[in-house]
């Protein structure tokens, strides 16, 4: 029987939602998109320095340790969505990234652009995100109804790409203008119009508060503790966060390592290496206006078992493929279906899970994509030396065939609906 994914019990009965183009959305989308046009700005003038002033292989040490404070801060993350409420999360930590910047601005203009100074910012920033990642998760369902949380999924991706997009040579031109200082500024403009754009945000529904006596909250600790208590008991949510980080371990190595060691051997060098990964940002980009535009309603069941599907045959394919325009085909079409998947996934997560338990189970989520990627892009290598290129993405296109077993088999997948 097909999966409807009703309202909770718990959760309060919404107001009129405006929708996803309406303001109140917009506005929350516009002001993600910023922020992350600013951090990938931010991210250009940190790899530029390093590159410029350590080794390559130093670099990839210090992008690699910048990471590490997100992934342990997300394990209490969703906790501080689930106490203090997501909207105020994300406003306090974009006001703390701002700063931030503004003090790695004064650092690196009292001195100059150091490797102790530029990695304890990237630290910092790190950190902080790993409570915004889920807060700003668990807030897209306080402001949309059920039905449009697919369609703002989309949204909100879309604008977050564009950020991306634009963030790089924007980042490149702020350098060459004023140097890393001038990044800076620039990033923490772009974190304080975000916290002001989410204080603006009004909810369509309350957060629900975790149940605790009158006046109290409930202790961190036992909060996390219940928040892997409840994913326990929800067979149906740890299927999804399976089946992302199965995705995540088999589609992370090709594109970001295995683009560039396929395009060498194919003997098309950095060029095809570029041709490869624009394929593939174009079939993301179209996933998301695909999904705007004719969300998947009662077809999600169809649209997830096609799509993960789809991701194992390309990935099988891409281990054995002889021709460059058909490796930018198979790109194109990873970078569809992954992305409508996905948006999915997270869809099915926020819809079916208990709103007090929003924040917890939007950080294990966040935790299995934010893990799974880089594992899997550290293994690629020695992967490919010891078993040569066919053989490594083959083993990572098996990832994907589990996921694609695991939806098939799981009733609660293929069935679901949301509409």
């Amino acid at each position: 029987m097909a999966d409807t994914l009703p309202r909770t019990e718990n959760e309060p009965v919404p107001k009129r939602a405006d929708g996803p183009l309406g303001l109140n959305y917009l506005s929350f989308t516009g002001a993600m998109s910023l922020s992350q046009l600013g951090d990938s700005a931010w991210y250009v003038a940190l790899t530029w320095t390093l590159i410029r002033d350590v080794s390559p292989a130093m670099t990839g040490t210090v992008l690699m340790l910048a990471s590490l404070p997100r992934l342990i801060g997300l394990l209490g993350g969703g906790v501080i969505a689930d106490r203090s409420g997501p909207r105020r999360v994300m406003v306090i930590t974009d006001v703390l990234r701002g700063g931030v910047m503004l003090a790695a601005a004064l650092a690196v203009s009292l001195s100059t652009p150091s490797v102790p100074i530029l990695l304890g910012a990237a630290l910092l920033l790190a950190f902080i995100s790993a409570f915004f990642i889920p807060a700003s998760g668990s807030v897209k369902p306080l402001i949309l109804a059920d039905k449009d949380l697919v369609r703002g999924n989309a949204l909100f991706v879309f604008g977050i790409r564009g950020g991306q997009a634009a963030g790089g040579p924007i980042g490149a031109w702020l350098i060459a203008l004023g140097g890393v200082p001038l990044v800076a500024v620039a990033n923490a403009v772009s974190f304080l119009l975000s916290a002001f754009a989410s204080a603006r945000v009004r909810y369509t529904r309350e957060p629900v508060a975790p149940p605790a006596p009158a006046g109290e909250k409930p202790p961190f600790k036992e909060m996390l503790l219940d928040g892997l208590r409840y994913l326990r008991k929800e067979r149906r949510i740890r299927l999804v966060i399976l089946v992302i980080a199965l995705t995540e371990l088999a589609c992370a190595p090709p594109v970001n390592i295995g683009l560039v060691l396929l395009s060498n051997r194919l003997d098309a060098g950095a060029t095809g290496a570029g041709l490869l990964l624009t394929a593939y940002t174009v079939g993301a980009v179209a996933s998301s206006v695909v999904t705007m535009t004719w969300p998947p309603g009662r077809r999600g069941g169809l649209v997830l078992v096609l799509g993960v599907t789809a991701s194992a045959v390309c990935l099988t394919a891409m281990a054995f493929i002889d021709s460059l325009p058909l490796g930018m085909v198979l790109y194109g079409v990873l970078g569809l279906v992954t992305g409508q998947f996905g948006l999915v996934l997270v869809s099915m997560a926020q819809r079916w899970t208990e709103p007090a338990m929003r924040g917890r189970v939007m950080s294990v989520l966040s935790l299995a994509i934010f893990a799974c990627a880089p594992l899997a892009n550290v293994a690629v290598g020695t992967m490919v030396t010891l078993l040569g290129f066919t053989t490594a993405m083959a083993v990572f296109a098996a990832f994907a065939v589990a996921a694609a077993l695991i939806t098939v088999g799981a009733p609660s997948l293929r069935g679901v609906r949301l509409d």
